[in-house]
């Protein structure tokens, strides 16, 4: 019977599993929901695990999973180990471990048991990696007391100059008009209880949402900043800045693995500002699109793989 390994990275927009051999062949892939619990509860994220579990074991066929890993962001504590185990239909025997999604990253471009790593996407969190595991951790702490320098933090100020632009006390920004389209609003100002019509409609809508909701408006901020927009650059500086401050923070020996969705999408485009290149500077960067790679060579050193060979399988993974 073939022996598999199964790795999950379980985010807050998606969940995405892979099933590969014991040599690093992949054999099945797929996508569901969102998979962080503290996003859309723990129902939901089991519900989303399962749904990708089970697609890409069957796209793999027979064979038995001989070592799982879970890579999730959001908080440990809302669903049980145990009740993660159970949606997966692991055999006893089976070795199972939960790991961060930050420490899944850092494995999904580097195999050195000591780095750090920094995720800049929805959220933002960075961490030492000592001796194969999460030393010091900075940021993290969800969208209402951290997460500076993410897509939400950078949403945030976007929705604040829009408002203030409407209601005359910040100065005009191109970001107004992309923001009212992002989110199907009518610039219609005539007034309404002694303010612009749409900017209630804009409070409206921001309050009504969940708050993490306001990361999409991260692109249409770097837009604006590529545009030669003043105030966007002035978010884009700001954000890159608390990001530099996270680097500081965990700096050390060891390669930097960097990703998200601001850092891929944004940052890499837009350029680095001074803060951010002193942060970086004479470190091993390395970038990584997700933490599934990563899931994959902790599930393979869970079974006690040497590093050499965690490099070619991990080399043989990212091809397939």
């Amino acid at each position: 019977m073939t022996r598999f390994l199964l790795a999950l990275d379980a985010g807050g927009s998606s969940t995405r599993a892979l099933v590969a051999t014991l040599d690093g062949r992949p054999c099945g892939r797929a996508v569901a929901g969102p998979g962080n619990p503290t996003a859309v509860g723990a129902a939901a994220a089991l519900a989303a695990v399962r749904s990708a579990a089970s697609s890409a074991l069957a796209q793999a066929g027979p064979g038995e999973v001989v070592s799982a890993v879970l890579a999730a962001a959001g908080s440990e504590r809302v669903v049980a180990f145990e009740d993660l185990r159970r949606v997966l239909d692991l055999a006893p025997h089976a070795r199972f471990r939960r790991a961060s999604d930050l420490l899944a990253m850092y494995y999904s471009a580097a195999v050195e048991d000591s780095g750090a790593g920094l995720i800049a996407g929805t959220g933002s969190v960075a961490a030492r990696v000592v001796d194969g595991d999460l030393g010091r951790v900075v940021g993290g702490n969800g969208w209402l007391l951290g997460d500076a320098g993410s897509g939400f933090w950078i949403g945030r100020r976007v929705a604040r100059a829009v408002a203030a632009a409407l209601d005359g006390t910040g100065p005009a920004t191109e970001l107004l008009g992309a923001t009212l389209e992002t989110f199907g609003l009518d610039d219609d100002r005539r007034p309404r209880e002694g303010r612009p019509y749409v900017l209630g409609e804009l409070v409206d809508l921001v309050y009504a949402q969940d708050p993490v909701g306001l990361a999409r408006l991260a692109p249409v901020c770097f837009a604006a900043a590529g545009a030669g927009d003043r105030v966007a650059a002035g978010i884009v500086s700001g954000a890159q800045g608390e990001l530099a401050t996270l680097l500081d923070a965990v700096a050390g020996p060891g390669p930097l693995v960097v990703g998200g969705s601001v850092w891929r999408l944004g940052i890499e485009r837009t350029g680095r500002s001074e803060a951010l290149q002193r942060a970086l500077a004479g470190r091993q960067v390395a970038g990584a699109d997700d933490g599934l790679l990563g899931a994959a060579v902790l599930a393979l050193r869970e079974l006690g793989h040497p590093p050499t060979r965690l490099r070619e399988q991990l080399t043989a993974l990212a091809a397939g």
